[in-house]
C-alpha cells in the first residue's frame, strides 16, 4: 500500500520563497539551459541585508555583507509504470490518479516552507511536517528534500505520494525558503499521535507573502546538475539576482490536470 495524500483540485500551482524579497512587481527572466549563467554557486556579491518585520534573524543583521546569491533547484517525481519513482516532465498533462513528489534542493542553509492551498482560500502547511526532517524547517545546503516523503501509516512508510483527484480547480503549492525564520510561519511541528492534520494559514497570509516581493528572477530549466549530484533531467533553477534585497526566493509551478 501507500499513502495517497488526496488533492481536490486539477491544476496544481508551487509558489516557492527564498527570503530576501517580499514586495509586488516580481522581475523574471527565463534563460535557456545552454545560454543560461546561472551558477548554483554563483560568485559572492556584495549584498544589502534587509531588516523585515516578518523575519527573526540569529544574529544583528549588518547593513551590507558578502554573500551568495540565493538559488533554488526542484524537480517533480512521479510513480511511473510497475511503481517506479521517475522524474516528470512539469509540462506534460496529468490525469485523475496519478501520483507525484516534489524534490527542492537550496544552495545555502535557511528556512523551508511548503504551503497547499485550494484555489485563493486558507493552505495548509506541508512543510514542516513532523514525518520528515524530525519536524524541522531548518534546511541544508546542497541537501535534497523531498515533500511528501515519510507516512508511517503505511506498510511502505517511504512509499507515499501526493494524488491528483477531482472536481477540477487549482491547487497551490507555495514553497517558501528564506535566510531567517518568519514570525507568524511555523519553523517547528511537533510529532503527534493518530492521523497527522496540517496546520492552517490564512489567505491573507498568504497573499500578503507573496504579494511584498522584491525579488528579481532567473530561471533556467532542462537537465541541470548541482555538484556532487546526478544531472536531473527536467529540472528547474531560479536564483533572486536582487542584490537590494535578497532575503527569499518566490517561484511558482503550475501542473496541468485534464480529468
Amino acid at each position: 500500500m501507500h499513502e495517497k495524500v488526496n488533492m481536490r483540485s486539477v491544476v496544481f500551482n508551487f509558489t516557492l520563497v527564498f527570503t530576501s524579497l517580499i514586495v509586488s512587481g516580481v522581475s523574471v527572466t527565463v534563460v535557456g539551459q545552454k545560454k543560461s549563467s546561472l551558477f548554483w554557486d554563483p560568485p559572492p556579491a556584495t549584498i544589502h541585508r534587509v531588516q523585515k518585520a516578518d523575519r527573526r534573524p540569529s544574529h544583528p543583521l549588518p547593513a551590507k555583507e558578502t554573500g551568495t546569491f540565493l538559488t533554488l533547484q526542484w524537480r517533480l517525481l512521479e510513480r511511473g509504470n510497475k511503481n517506479v519513482q521517475q522524474e516528470a516532465d512539469p509540462t506534460q498533462v496529468f490525469h485523475t490518479g496519478d501520483q507525484v513528489k516534489l524534490a527542492i534542493t537550496a544552495n545555502q542553509t535557511g528556512y523551508l516552507y511548503v504551503i497547499q492551498r485550494m484555489n485563493s482560500g486558507d493552505g495548509n502547511f506541508v512543510f514542516p511536517d513532523p514525518r520528515i526532517n524530525n519536524g524541522l524547517n531548518n534546511v541544508k545546503k546542497n541537501q535534497e528534500y523531498v515533500v511528501p516523503s515519510f507516512c508511517p501509516r503505511f506498510p511502505d512508510p517511504n512509499d507515499c505520494w501526493w494524488e491528483m483527484t477531482p472536481p477540477a480547480g487549482r491547487e497551490n503549492f507555495i514553497v517558501v525558503f528564506s535566510r531567517d525564520k518568519f514570525d507568524k510561519l511555523p519553523s517547528h511541528v511537533a510529532e503527534s499521535d493518530g492521523d497527522y492534520e496540517y496546520p492552517v494559514i490564512k489567505s491573507d497570509l498568504i497573499e500578503d507573502l507573496i504579494n511584498a516581493s522584491r525579488q528579481k528572477v532567473r530561471k533556467a530549466t532542462g537537465q541541470l546538475t548541482i555538484p556532487g549530484k546526478a544531472p536531473a533531467r527536467f529540472a528547474t533553477r531560479l536564483q533572486n539576482t536582487n542584490i537590494e534585497d535578497n532575503e527569499e526566493l518566490i517561484a511558482t509551478i503550475q501542473l496541468k490536470h485534464a480529468d
